[in-house]
C-alpha cells in the first residue's frame, strides 16, 4: 500500500507550487496534500482549456490564477493549489490489480480498470489544519477531470481505493447537497473471521483520526459496516475528532466507547476498537 515512483515525480514538480501556497495561506506552515489518479481510456492529451472551464462553470471552483505547460496544469484558489499532470502511460498494473480485489463498490473493476491507457494525476495542497476542505476540493477537481476525459475511474493510492467514474461523479454531485463522499475518501473493509464479522476503515488517519476496527462481532457484516460508516460520517459532519475514550451511538441507541490499541487487521497501525 504505497505510492508509486510516479507520485515522487509529481511531488517534485509540485514543490515550487507547494512553497508558494504555504507562503500565501495564513497560519499554514505545512500543507495537506491529497493525490489521486484518474484512469483514462485513451492516450489523447487532456484538454486543459476545457478542464479549466469545467472547474469554474460545473464544479464551482473559484480560480485566482492558473498556468499550464504541455502536460501540467496548475490552478491556484484562495486557500489551495491544484496540479493536474497528464501521463501518457497507465498506472502501475500491480497497484491497480491489488486495488481491484477490494473494489467492492465497482463490480466491473476487474474488466474496466486494467484497460486504461493513460492517467491524469490530480494533486491538491491545502491547509494542514483543514484536511476535510482539501478532500472536498480534491473531490470537485477530480470530478471535473472525469467530466472532461474518456475515463473509467479514480485510484486513491494512499487509501488503496478504487472507484468507478459513475460512482465518483454521483458522490461529487451529492457533495453539493452536503452529503460527504466518504466512500471516495476512505476504504471500508469487511471480512468473516472464524464465523464472526469483522470490519475496518483505512484512510481515516488522512483526516486526522485513527482508523476504526470491529473485531469478531456477533452482528452481520452489513451491521458492522454500518456502525463504522455512521461513526465516520457523524464525526466528519460535526467536526468531531474520534479518539481514545470517544463514545459513539448505534441507531438502536447503544452507546459504545472507543479504545485505542494495536491494530488487528491494520497491524502496522494503532486503531480505535469498536466493541460491537
Amino acid at each position: 500500500m504505497r505510492l508509486t515512483i510516479l507520485f515522487a515525480t509529481i511531488f517534485s514538480l509540485f514543490s515550487f507550487h507547494l512553497q508558494a501556497q504555504r507562503a500565501s495561506v495564513p497560519n499554514a506552515t505545512e500543507g495537506k496534500v491529497v493525490t489521486g489518479t484518474v484512469l483514462i481510456n485513451d492516450r489523447n492529451p487532456v484538454d486543459f482549456k476545457a478542464l479549466l472551464a469545467g472547474l469554474r462553470s460545473d464544479w464551482g471552483v473559484r480560480i485566482d490564477s492558473s498556468s499550464q505547460s504541455e502536460k501540467t496544469l496548475v490552478v491556484h484558489t484562495a486557500t489551495a493549489t491544484v496540479m493536474f499532470a497528464n501521463m501518457d502511460y497507465p498506472a502501475s498494473p500491480a497497484e491497480i490489480s491489488g486495488a481491484v480485489e477490494g473494489a467492492w463498490l465497482w463490480r466491473s473493476a476487474a474488466e474496466e480498470a486494467p484497460r486504461h491507457q493513460s492517467q491524469l494525476v490530480v494533486s491538491v495542497i491545502g491547509q494542514a489544519s483543514r484536511p476535510l476542505d482539501a478532500y472536498k476540493l480534491y473531490t470537485r477537481v477530480t470530478a471535473a477531470a472525469l467530466d472532461n476525459t474518456r475515463s473509467c475511474g479514480v485510484y486513491l493510492a494512499s487509501q488503496y481505493l478504487l472507484q468507478s467514474k459513475t460512482f465518483f461523479l454521483q458522490a461529487a454531485r451529492n457533495l453539493n447537497e452536503k452529503v460527504l463522499p466518504i466512500y471516495c475518501w476512505i476504504y471500508f473493509g469487511m471480512l468473516q473471521d472464524g464465523g464472526a464479522s469483522s470490519a475496518y476503515t483505512f484512510g481515516l488517519s488522512e483526516l486526522g483520526m485513527p482508523d476504526l476496527e470491529i473485531v469478531k462481532s456477533a452482528h452481520s457484516l452489513q451491521e458492522a459496516h454500518a456502525i463504522l460508516y455512521d461513526a465516520v460520517n457523524h464525526a466528519l459532519q460535526n467536526g468531531i475528532r474520534l479518539q481514545d475514550g470517544s463514545q459513539i451511538e448505534t441507531q438502536e441507541g447503544q452507546k459504545i466507547n472507543l479504545k485505542l490499541s494495536k491494530g488487528v487487521y491494520l497491524n502496522d497501525k494503532v486503531t480505535l476498537k469498536v466493541a460491537y
